[in-house]
């Protein structure tokens, strides 16, 4: 790409999708409330869509990205229904986790399936409970805490002033987040701020939203993962990974909104296998190498795998919703393929 083309125009940098993918990808940090606050007045994110953007003003590095993301297996469909030979019908739904309205209501195809079902499968179930998930993060404060030295220590000097205006607009003093790993204020800085408040004004997300109606039905709500498994996956890449995530986050803090609007855009049009080959254009040298390889493994290899395994009895004997990430699904390791190798038949619910 040549610098005046589109890199200019639609470069979302590398800290920015790795901590958006976070958010995507984890259910935990979509409930967690940093803080107690009420919003009066929630506005609206206004990013802009980079794809669309991408579309009209540099059309051959779209279609590149789109023949790209065409090659994604399953990467079209957000839901799906389960079946084989001798277990119940179930389904399996794409999330998103943001309180964005035109994501976090069910509509009636979905709650009609649900009604239909015996049970609610999510990610994580203590993650609903935002006073029992801070309880889990102030357990594992070896993996939320910094052993020594400062945050600020870490990071690039002239990015401080930056951090603690970035800080500052969340409500998280930078006396607080100096003692903090840097993965865990990466993610928090990479939550546009118009996204916080909808939450504080008691916005939910999707996930949460699905549980609140099933437990209306009296119906049974499980979990795929614990919120102490989540944590740990991500806090176990490199520090300096995390570090240079949050270094170019800060310094292109206006771009995290872009960011989430184009993650909503792609989810809203059911193109998630559009997400990664977007990232590898947007940010080739990052999304390539060790460190993109063992992104990949944390956030959805290893997570998909553990997810298959802890599903697998449940479909045996009884008819399950299961609604995990969106970006779970697709591709050779995503849970839709995987399931296909178990034996079992997948169509795209209309």
């Amino acid at each position: 790409m040549k610098p005046d083309s589109v890199t200019e125009k639609f470069l979302v940098v590398l800290g920015i999708a790795k901590c958006a993918l976070v958010l995507a990808f984890f259910a935990s940090f979509a409930m967690l409330d940093p803080r107690h606050a009420q919003a009066d007045n929630v506005p609206v994110c206004s990013g802009s869509n980079i794809v669309e953007k991408m579309q009209s003003e540099s059309p051959d590095v779209y279609d590149k990205v789109s023949a790209e993301a065409a090659k994604v297996l399953n990467g079209e469909n957000n839901f799906w229904k389960v079946e084989r030979a001798g277990y119940p019908v179930s389904y399996l739904f794409g999330t998103m986790h943001m309180a964005d309205p035109e994501i976090a209501q069910p509509g009636n195809k979905v709650t009609g399936l649900i009604d239909e079902s015996d049970r609610l499968v999510i990610e994580a179930v203590d993650a609903l409970d935002p006073v029992a998930s801070q309880q889990t993060m102030a357990r594992l404060g070896h993996l939320t805490l910094l052993k020594e030295g400062t945050l600020r220590d870490l990071v690039r000097d002239d990015l401080e002033d930056e951090l603690e205006a970035s800080l500052s607009k969340r409500g998280m003093p930078i006396a607080l987040a100096d003692r903090m790993q840097p993965w865990l204020i990466a993610t928090l800085i990479s939550v546009p701020v118009c996204e916080m408040k909808r939450k504080q004004a008691g916005g939910k997300v999707l996930d949460s939203e699905l549980a609140a109606y099933a437990k209306s039905k009296g119906m049974e709500v499980d979990g795929l993962e614990t919120v102490a498994e989540q944590l740990t996956a991500i806090a176990g890449l490199p520090q300096e990974y995390h570090v240079s995530s949050l270094e170019e986050t800060l310094a292109n803090d206006v771009k995290v909104e872009d960011m989430i609007a184009t993650l909503k855009y792609l989810y809203l049009e059911e193109r998630m296998g559009m997400v990664i080959p977007l990232m590898k254009e947007l940010a080739p040298v990052g999304f390539s190498g060790e460190g993109a390889a063992q992104f990949q493994e944390a956030l959805i290899t290893v997570r998909n795998r553990t997810m298959l395994k802890r599903v697998l009895p449940m479909l045996e004997s009884d008819s399950n919703f299961v609604a995990v990430g969106a970006l779970h699904l697709p591709g050779e390791e995503g849970l839709v393929n995987l399931l296909r190798q178990e034996g079992f038949d997948l169509t795209p619910v209309r």
